[in-house]
């Protein structure tokens, strides 16, 4: 997931803390995030003498963002979204960045589909008794190839971003 497909994403899930996010989504987001607040600060200071205007702006508008991608990107480790409530100790906010860092669960978890398959993941997984999944990833038309959103079944376009299937 490139940078501005992040952005779109992160905004597209508003306020989706069921699903999973990737760590690319994340960190992208991320760094979407400190742009814009330094953005925001620098225009307050040169233009409003420094109240902080744009700088809250910025903050109302991408707190629940901010907070979905965070709680999806647990998601992907298999982590609780409750995690998150750790941020408010010193250890924790450590913990969290490592937990960040970490490659997500390839395939399906409890929280859904692997986000960097989403585009050719069908959900035809086979679970056998040892707990393995195998995945097949052979059928590509259930998903979106731009944005990664699931097809109607006969649709031509994606009604998520518009784009022809």
């Amino acid at each position: 997931m490139n940078f501005t497909q992040s952005i779109a994403t992160g905004f597209r899930k508003y306020a989706d803390f069921r699903t999973r996010s990737s760590r690319s989504e994340y960190w992208w987001w991320t760094l979407f995030s400190i742009l814009v607040s330094v953005a925001a600060t620098l225009i307050d200071e040169v233009l409003l003498g420094g109240s902080a205007i744009f700088d809250t702006i910025n903050t109302l508008v991408l707190f629940v963002p901010g907070l979905a991608v965070a709680v999806r990107r647990l998601h992907d480790i298999e982590r609780s979204g409750w995690w998150f409530l750790i941020a408010f100790t010193i250890i924790g906010i450590f913990l969290l960045i490592y937990w960040y860092i970490q490659p997500g669960n390839v395939g399906t978890n409890k929280y859904g589909r692997d986000p960097l398959r989403a585009g050719s993941d069908t959900g035809s997984d086979a679970v056998f008794d040892d707990g393995a999944v195998v995945v097949d990833y052979s059928d590509k038309s259930a998903f979106c190839a731009n944005c990664g959103t699931t097809l109607e079944p006969g649709g031509n376009f994606c009604r998520s971003c518009g784009q022809a299937v």
